[in-house]
């Protein structure tokens, strides 16, 4: 495999300089999902596309801070308290067998959290997904992406 250079922009997206997740802000859409759950300091979102049903990321929506390092231990805290509360409105509503949680950055250096739920059947119990299953993974229609959150947000309010 050749090595390749980070991103011209890399550097001051991290530093928080043009984040693309600070300049969009608390919306209730993005491209890639909707939101089912506004915390204090997060917004959790369900992806339109992902490699099993409630695929989702979470975001940390105090100050910008490009890694988990850079937070303090209250917003360090209060971010994965708030992971806790989704994660448990996907396994009411999906009844996965485990959850992966993913800290990337890799694209979009502001501290998010992707929370994979695997169910069973799986493409690799007991092993990371494979590239497949992301490359293979079906989008959701409006329709179906509207009824799920809706079920997120129903279990929300039950947890």
């Amino acid at each position: 495999m050749a090595l390749r250079p980070w991103p011209e922009d890399f550097l001051r997206k991290k530093a928080g300089i043009g984040c693309p997740q600070c300049a969009l802000g608390r919306v209730d859409e993005t491209e890639h999902g909707l939101r089912y759950y506004a915390g204090a300091v997060a917004d959790g979102y369900l992806q339109r596309r992902g490699p099993t049903p409630g695929y989702s990321v979470v975001i940390f929506r105090g100050r910008h801070v490009g890694e988990p390092q850079g937070m303090t231990p209250d917003e360090h805290a209060a971010f994965w308290s708030e992971i806790v509360v989704v994660s448990r409105a996907i396994e009411a509503t999906y009844s996965p067998i485990h959850l992966n949680f993913q800290i990337l950055g890799n694209q979009d250096p502001h501290v998010h959290v992707h929370v994979v739920p695997r169910l069973d059947p799986d493409p690799a119990p007991a092993l990371p997904l494979p590239a497949s299953a992301w490359e293979n993974a079906r989008a959701l229609s409006d329709e179906e992406l509207a009824a799920q959150v809706e079920k997120l947000k129903q279990a929300l309010r039950v947890t």
